[in-house]
């Protein structure tokens, strides 16, 4: 098997491929976001045909990092190449606290070098009733962009300003309230919702609402353990969620940092 090398994004199609061969599919927004701020590391397939695997590393700071896409072709499973790709995603992240949203077939892999369940992710997704804005919400404005930063950096323990500037600069829109903020973009056929950092599950729902105002697609929205009475109240509004909750997961601590009371909804499961 070849080297793990970093893949620039001109590559994109070669990973869209790969995520074809284990029935996933990623939207190029999505991707594009990860190239961009984060780094896509990949082994080629030995037959020439295409990638054998790839892993996703974006840090944050100097004190974490997210691992996601984390893919093996399916003639290459159970040889070990997951462990192997996982292993310099940790190199990769050098000292800093790393998480992840596993699947079910990639925890085994993850426990066994040192991650930690902490909590679930939940994906809701569809068509979406009711979306309204409340008087308490408004959108943002550029004067708005420090503070969302800061918040955002106060809830994950994180510096995200990279990978949040170039969000919201391609984002439909922007959503804040005092102690909270909603961030919504178009990726293919959904309008993603995240991230949502909010001081109360009331203030979370106005902020899902009124990001979902005027959407001419499905909303997606993947609700972390904040407010669990949001996964009900959502799914009473047309969404419906995934078949099983992904386990959140995390190395090199005993939690994730920050204060994650607060955090609703990652800018992806890829991504934290």
């Amino acid at each position: 098997m070849s080297d793990i090398r970093l893949l620039g994004p001109e590559k994109l199609p070669l990973c869209q491929r790969l995520e074809s061969d284990r029935e996933w599919s990623t939207d190029e927004a999505k991707w594009r976001l990860m190239f961009e701020t984060g780094e896509v590391y990949a082994v080629d397939a030995a037959d020439g045909d295409g990638l054998a695997g790839c892993v996703v590393v974006t840090r944050y700071g100097d004190s974490l990092a997210d691992v996601g896409m984390m893919l093996v072709a399916t003639r290459y499973g159970r040889q070990g190449l997951g462990t192997r790709l996982m292993e310099h995603a940790l190199e990769a992240a050098g000292d800093r606290v790393v998480e992840l949203t596993a699947t079910r077939f990639g925890r085994p892999v993850y426990e066994r070098l040192g991650f930690r369940p902490t909590g679930n992710l939940t994906i809701t997704m569809g068509p979406m009733e009711g979306a309204a804005v409340s008087s308490r919400v408004r959108v943002a404005t550029p004067g708005d962009h420090t503070a969302i930063l800061d918040l955002d950096a106060e809830v994950t323990g994180a510096d995200r300003s990279k990978t949040l500037t170039a969000l919201l600069a391609t984002a439909e829109r922007t959503i804040v309230t005092d102690g909270g903020f909603a961030v919504a973009w178009n990726a293919g056929p959904h309008r993603v919702i995240g991230p949502v950092v909010a001081p109360s599950e009331e203030a979370a729902r106005e902020l899902i609402l009124a990001a979902a105002h005027g959407a001419d697609r499905h909303v997606r929205i993947d609700l972390l353990d904040a407010y669990p009475g949001l996964r009900p109240w959502l799914t009473g509004l047309g969404p419906t969620e995934g078949p099983a909750a992904l386990p959140t997961m995390v190395y090199g601590a005993h939690q994730h940092p920050g204060d994650r009371r607060r955090y609703v909804a990652p800018i992806l499961i890829s991504m934290g």
